[in-house]
Parts: structure tokens; C-alpha cells; sequence
């Protein structure tokens, strides 16, 4: 297992996917990808209707990197094996399609994403998409 994927949005269960995924490359002496992807699907305007979309997009922009920084701090004693990257998209096909033309061996998941009203005994939305619709394993972690 040389790369292993760990998509992140600074919640509880991206931070404990994180570790896990820490855990495995130690073991295995795999490089990490840390991925934030930034999911803007609602055009939003101010008052006077004008898009707000270089504002959202900076803010965005600002939010990803902040979520990186804290990730690469987590996993600070596997630096020189850990890359991150920001995308921009929907998030289960960006994941799907970054593992799949970057030839990662493994994705390791939260249960959940930041923004689930769903009770924990299910699985997050994202987390189900991916499973479903790729060919590389995933393991979810609670």
C-alpha cells in the first residue's frame, strides 16, 4: 500500500479518519494525500441581487487552507510523506476521481461530514456515495 487518500473537512470524524489514516501509512510506510474539496453548488447574492461568488470563493479558499493546516499539524511526524491538496467540485465524484487517476491504494473516511443532521448510526451521504462508486477500498471510520 503505497497512497492513501484521507478527504477532510475539519470535523470530528474527518480528524479521526486522519488518524487512523496516520496510523496505516506508519505501518505500511505509505504517503498520506490530504484532501479539502470545496463544494459551492448555490450561487449566492447580496441584497441588491449582485453574485457574491470572488467573496465566497476567498472565504472558501481561506476555510480549505485553515483545514489543511490543522490536518498537517495532526500528522506533523509524517511530513516529508503527506501532501495536501484543495479541489473544487462535488464532493463524492472529486473523491472518486482523484483516487482513481492518482492511483491511491486506499481512502480513509469519517462516518460523517461536517453539516450531518443524520443520527450516527448511520452514514454520512458522501461516505455512502463513495463506497458505492468506487473500485478502491474505503475504510470508514466512526
Amino acid at each position: 500500500m503505497k497512497k492513501i487518500l484521507i478527504p477532510v473537512d475539519g470535523s470530528e470524524f474527518s480528524t479521526r479518519a486522519l488518524e487512523k489514516g496516520k496510523e496505516i501509512a506508519k505501518a505500511f510506510s505509505s504517503s498520506i494525500v490530504i484532501l479539502n474539496i470545496i463544494d459551492i453548488r448555490i450561487p449566492i447574492s447580496d441584497q441588491a441581487g449582485m453574485p457574491l461568488d470572488e467573496e465566497i470563493e476567498l472565504s472558501t479558499k481561506l476555510s480549505s487552507e485553515k483545514i489543511l493546516k490543522k490536518a498537517r499539524e495532526q500528522i506533523s511526524d509524517l511530513t516529508e510523506k503527506v501532501e495536501t491538496i484543495t479541489l473544487q467540485g462535488r464532493t463524492a465524484p472529486i473523491i472518486e476521481e482523484y483516487a482513481q487517476n492518482n492511483k491511491v491504494d486506499l481512502i480513509v473516511m469519517g462516518s460523517q461530514g461536517l453539516g450531518s443532521g443524520v443520527p450516527s448510526a448511520l452514514i454520512g451521504s458522501v461516505t455512502n456515495k463513495v463506497i458505492h462508486n468506487t473500485t478502491i477500498p474505503v475504510l470508514v471510520v466512526k
